[in-house]
């Protein structure tokens, strides 16, 4: 049995899709920092993970049966526990309900006989501020349209802590990784109408959105959030669509994949004030 997972947040999921769900109550936690100590005396019971995005935290998978951390509790405290703290959570359809309304997804709760969880009950120890809880998601291929989702939710802690208004949930998108997942590097040119040219040269991860698309940074603003979704066509062209804090996405073309040398070359463009930002740039599997 592998024992894999993949924490990705989206600025925009979309893919392992996790953003806070709950009512947003504090200023704070409203600016989107996370783990959040309101003052020094407080002590929150909190769902880590990113929280930024439209999706929360997303899995992917290879084959088999595979046992993954779903999730990590974290009482969000100046002091690490003084005590052991049992954390209950509970599998909850309605959290995902609720992001799909909040965000215009339309992820699906992922049916019972596709996952399991030895419990739901675990332990911030004596000493620490954190625990982890993992899950099994039985046959994964079930999970190929990327549609599915495990919603999970705090229920109750004890001793009683106040759990977190904010991060008491997270939506889990579950996916198998396609065939263009994995750690490409890019290269090329981001002309900007202003500023002129600059050369990109970084690394970046292509991350599986379904089974013929992946998230991948667009450019070098990967850092800003900027953010595109690369579809392969039957004829290997590739469509762009935007993603993340991506304002539009203009074509330029061509646009292409090479499955021989699993290389994508791009040529795009989105505008901005001033004018259109061109990106050229080819993105090859490392």
């Amino acid at each position: 049995m592998n024992t894999r997972n993949k924490f990705l947040a989206f600025s925009c999921a979309g893919l392992l899709m996790i953003a806070g769900t709950g009512c947003l109550k504090d200023e704070a936690y409203d600016d989107h920092m996370a783990n959040v100590v309101i003052d020094k005396n407080s002590k929150v019971v909190e769902v880590m993970g990113p929280i930024i995005g439209s999706y929360g935290q997303v899995l992917n998978f290879s084959t088999g049966d595979t046992t993954v951390k779903m999730l990590t509790v974290n009482l969000a405290s100046e002091q690490p526990s003084y005590e052991d703290i049992q954390v209950t959570l509970v599998v909850d359809p309605a959290v995902i309900t609720e992001f799909n309304d909040r965000t215009g997804g339309e992820l699906e709760p992922l049916p019972p006989a596709y996952y399991n969880f030895q419990t739901l009950q675990i332990t911030i120890p004596k000493g620490s501020r954190e625990a982890e809880l993992n899950g099994t998601v039985i046959n994964p291929s079930f999970l190929e349209t990327g549609k599915y989702a495990l919603g999970l939710r705090i229920a109750s802690t004890s001793p009683s802590y106040p759990i977190s208004g904010n991060y008491g949930k997270q939506v889990i998108a579950l996916r198998v990784k396609n065939k263009y997942h994995g750690l490409y590097h890019a290269s090329g040119i981001f002309i900007h109408p202003t500023a002129g040219q600059r050369d990109i040269d970084e690394d970046k991860e292509l991350v599986t959105v379904e089974p013929n698309s992946v998230q991948a940074n667009l450019g070098d603003l990967g850092g800003a959030g900027y953010q595109m979704i690369l579809t392969v066509n039957g004829d290997n062209t590739v469509s762009i669509a935007k993603f993340g804090a991506t304002p539009n996405i203009d074509y330029q073309g061509p646009n292409t994949y090479d499955p021989a040398t699993k290389t994508f070359t791009l040529n795009y463009s989105y505008n901005g004030a001033g004018g259109p930002r061109i990106i050229r740039e080819k993105i090859a599997l490392k």
